[in-house]
């Protein structure tokens, strides 16, 4: 696309044929169409790219162009009129859409091979682009990760097109942005930069916007993971700064809070960003029932985010210690002895319970239950029959594999799982020392995390009572009065 800018559209429309032909393989790529008409003497070509349209519309809209042409020809004799003039009259009398002047031959190949029709004519140095496109897309299914009981089942697809319009479904707000940036060198990948205007910091908006618009990378085409390494500068901190979701409902209510919302095309998560570690242990659930289920539920997952990490750590360190606990709590500190060390079952269990996972996901379905019945015996009854782990490592890194899955959010409970194996390793070689010291770590990685500028453990650090209380209490939402927040939102 670089080279590209250098090229100016030719008045000839032969010498904009042979460039075209040559540059996009016309001939060779058999999915590229080049279709030359006469419409009233004017000579022109036509370049689409063949699955984004419906042929049935294409006929109707070729021949609507046809007759349009004709018509106004017809009423410029010799020609005299302008491409803009031309323009207007196809914008009030053909049956479609839009109709556009690009002026650039690097905007006209990109919009080739995104789907549009663009038409070059003879004796202009500029051309015609028809929005005719009809994206593929599968149907709106329900999320596959933020799931709930209750509430809308409606999810993300990878049409950008579509994920935009389930947002604007649920905020009708004038004030609503949504601005369209192509990013990434050959994958000219779309994108859609959303905010609420009257809300989202401008600054935080402008970070965003000039992020988006300087990545060089083409591994865009990979979808969303590639934008949020680039936007934050994302290095070996495993812990999430954006928050992808599947579910319109939590997209649309980030905005409100003042955040951004980013939907890539091609992939059916969108990034909302940016976020504290907290807004990865809220889950919709929470928001479709009482408030009191409401409020056991959030306490329960961040109780569940602290097992996930430290359980079976924590088992090691009562084990070493097993002759110095109190009766009351004596039998969870006395695993069974077995030749291989606790901490070596531990990270074999571990390295047991991510096979499995890797498992389910790339087994296809009608076998699912099949390996889940053989990964049970081998990694359960018959790993203990054989001395392999003791029975209590299988329950410690049960509940802790149990407490990662109930996050939400995917990312948030893969680092934890990082942080697991680091609180195992430290608690086996140092006992509670390394204990301490894992957790220590971890604290201070948390709090020196930004999450593109924001301190990743507010309200706790700095501590804001608004907004602590809001984290660990779910209201009725009719007490819910203006919300303290650290986006610096305008509202």
């Amino acid at each position: 696309m670089e080279a590209l800018s250098n090229v100016n559209i030719s008045a000839n429309l032969e010498e904009n044929d042979a460039f075209l032909k040559e540059l996009l393989g016309i001939g060779v790529s058999w999915d590229l169409i080049a279709k030359p008409f006469v419409f009233a003497d004017i000579k022109m070509t036509a370049y689409t790219a063949n699955g984004y349209f419906l042929t049935m519309n294409m006929v109707l809209i070729v021949e609507n162009l046809e007759m349009t042409i004709k018509e106004f020809v017809d009423r410029h004799p010799n020609r005299s009129f302008t491409l803009d003039e031309l323009v207007n009259y196809l914008n009030v009398t053909i049956g479609f859409v839009q109709v556009q002047i690009v002026t650039k031959m690097s905007d006209a190949v990109r919009f080739i091979l995104s789907g549009p029709l663009v038409i070059f004519i003879e004796g202009y140095e500029e051309v015609l682009m028809i929005d005719t496109r009809i994206y593929p897309m599968r149907s709106i299914d329900e999320p596959a990760v933020e799931r709930i009981v209750r509430g809308p089942r409606d999810g993300f697809v990878e049409t950008m097109l579509m994920n935009v319009a389930l947002i604007r479904r649920r905020l009708r707000d004038p004030r609503l942005r949504v601005e369209l940036l192509q990013i990434g060198a050959r994958s000219q990948t779309d994108v859609s930069l959303m905010y609420l205007q009257d809300v989202t910091n401008d600054q935080l908006v402008d970070r965003f916007r000039q992020a988006l618009k300087s990545i060089p990378t083409d591994i865009v085409a990979m979808g969303e993971q590639a934008v949020t390494e680039w936007l934050g500068k994302v290095g070996w901190n495993p812990y999430p700064i954006v928050r992808y979701t599947e579910r319109p409902d939590v997209a649309a209510t980030g905005l409100l809070e003042g955040q951004v919302v980013v939907v890539v095309d091609t992939t059916p998560e969108v990034i909302v960003g940016p976020t504290t570690v907290f807004h990865h242990l809220h889950h919709p659930e929470d928001y479709h029932s009482y408030p009191i289920v409401g409020l056991y539920l959030r306490i329960g997952i961040i109780l569940a985010s602290f097992i996930s990490v430290l359980a079976p750590g924590f088992f090691i360190v009562l084990a070493a210690e097993h002759d110095h606990l109190p009766k009351a709590i004596a039998f969870l500190g006395t695993p069974k002895p077995l030749p291989l060390p606790l901490g070596l079952q531990f990270l074999m269990a571990q390295l047991g319970v991510d096979l499995f996972e890797r498992a389910v996901i790339n087994t296809p379905s009608t076998l699912a239950s099949a390996i889940g019945i053989v990964s049970g015996l081998v990694f359960g009854q018959f790993a203990t029959m054989m001395n392999l782990v003791s029975p209590e490592v299988l329950v410690f890194m049960g509940g802790a594999a149990i407490a990662q899955f109930a996050t939400s959010s995917r990312e948030l409970s893969s680092a934890n799982r990082l942080m697991r194996l680091l609180m195992i390793v430290l608690s086996w070689i140092f006992g509670g020392i390394g204990f301490t010291v894992g957790i220590v770590f971890i604290l201070v990685l948390l709090l020196r995390t930004r999450a593109l500028g924001v301190p990743y453990l507010w309200p706790l650090f700095p501590f804001d009572w608004q907004g602590a209380k809001a984290l660990f209490v779910r209201p009725p939402l009719y007490k819910v009065g203006k919300k303290s927040s650290i986006f610096k939102t305008k509202d």
